[in-house]
C-alpha cells in the first residue's frame, strides 16, 4: 500500500474544509500514433486511482474525490462524467473495456469536453485537475489547442501533461507539452516512460 503523507499547500489548506474535495479528469490519447501505448495509458489511469485510494491525510480526514474519464482521437468518447461517479471500483471497471479508436489526433476536442464537464458538474470549492496523456503531436486541422487549454485553466483547472512515448521528449513535442501544462513545468510535465511516474504525479496532486 502506498502512503503519501505530504501535500502541496493548496490541497493541504483545502482539505481542512469539510465540503472541499478533489475532482479529476483523465484524457487518454486513442489516436493512431498512440496505438502501442493505449494499454499503458489505461494502466496509468488505474494506478493513479489506486494511489488515491491509498492516501491518508495528516488531518485524519479521508480524501474526498471523484473522476471523469475521456478518450480522444478524431472524436471524443466520454466514458464517464463527474456526475456518473459511483466510486473508485466502478470507475476502474470502466477502464479495461475501453476500445482503441485509432484515427487522427484532435486533442482540442478532448480539452473542450473536459472543460465543459468541469463547468457544468464540478463543485465551486473543489480542486480541479486534468491529466492529459498525449505524445505532443496534433492533426494539422486540430483547432487552436493552446486557446482551448487557456480556457480550461481560466476555470481553475490545474493541468498535468503526460507524454506517452519517448518521442514526446523531442524538443518540439516537449515545447507543446510544456505550454499545455500548468506552471511550473517541473511539477506538471511528465512522461509515461519515466521511472515511478505514477508516484511522482500522485505526490504533486
Amino acid at each position: 500500500m502506498l502512503l503519501f503523507p505530504f501535500f502541496p499547500l493548496a490541497l493541504a489548506s483545502a482539505i481542512l474544509d469539510e465540503d472541499c474535495g478533489l475532482e479529476l479528469a483523465f484524457l487518454l490519447d486513442s489516436s493512431e500514433t498512440a496505438k502501442d501505448n493505449h494499454q499503458q495509458e489505461k494502466k496509468f489511469t488505474m494506478d493513479i486511482i489506486e494511489g488515491l485510494q491509498s492516501i491518508r491525510l495528516d488531518t485524519g480526514r479521508k480524501l474526498s474525490w471523484r473522476a471523469a474519464l475521456l478518450q480522444y482521437s478524431s472524436h471524443v468518447i466520454i466514458e464517464q462524467t463527474l456526475k456518473q461517479w459511483k466510486g473508485s471500483e466502478n470507475f476502474k471497471s470502466s477502464i479495461a473495456p475501453m476500445a482503441y479508436i485509432g484515427h487522427g489526433t484532435y486533442t482540442t476536442y478532448a480539452i473542450t469536453n473536459m472543460t465543459k464537464i468541469f463547468v457544468e458538474e464540478s463543485s465551486p470549492e473543489s480542486i480541479k485537475i486534468a491529466l492529459l496523456l498525449t505524445d505532443g503531436t496534433f492533426h494539422p486541422r486540430n483547432p487552436d489547442i493552446f486557446s482551448a487549454m487557456a480556457d480550461a485553466k481560466n476555470q481553475g483547472v490545474k493541468v498535468f501533461t503526460i507524454g506517452i512515448t519517448r518521442s514526446a521528449n523531442d524538443p518540439t513535442n516537449t515545447a507543446n507539452l510544456r505550454l499545455l501544462a500548468s506552471t511550473p513545468a517541473s511539477k506538471f510535465l511528465y512522461n509515461l516512460q519515466d521511472t515511478n511516474v505514477m508516484e511522482k504525479v500522485i505526490t504533486q496532486i
